[in-house]
């Protein structure tokens, strides 16, 4: 199997390298599916969703902040309306 760190390295932008993660994370999952059920499969099947779940909130965090930059950051004397 490979490691998460591997498939971060495979694109030099942050967004490709999680989306490489959780690609990987995914693809683990579906094989982990098929196995019988022990506690060894169980912990990693949880490792894996941390995995997605880390990897997915970054992206989010990551879409905020992008947001924020791109609106600019609200300007706390400006006046919006006609009167202004």
């Amino acid at each position: 199997m490979k490691k998460f760190s591997d498939a971060s390295g495979t694109c030099p932008c942050a967004l490709g390298g999680r989306l490489g993660a959780i690609k990987l994370a995914h693809d683990q999952l579906h094989l982990l599916t098929g196995m019988a059920t022990t506690a060894t499969v169980l912990a990693r099947q949880i490792e894996l969703c941390d995995v997605l779940l880390i990897e997915i909130s970054g992206i989010r965090s990551s879409l905020a902040r992008d947001l924020d930059h791109t609106r600019g950051a609200p300007q706390p004397d400006a006046r919006i309306g006609l009167n202004a």
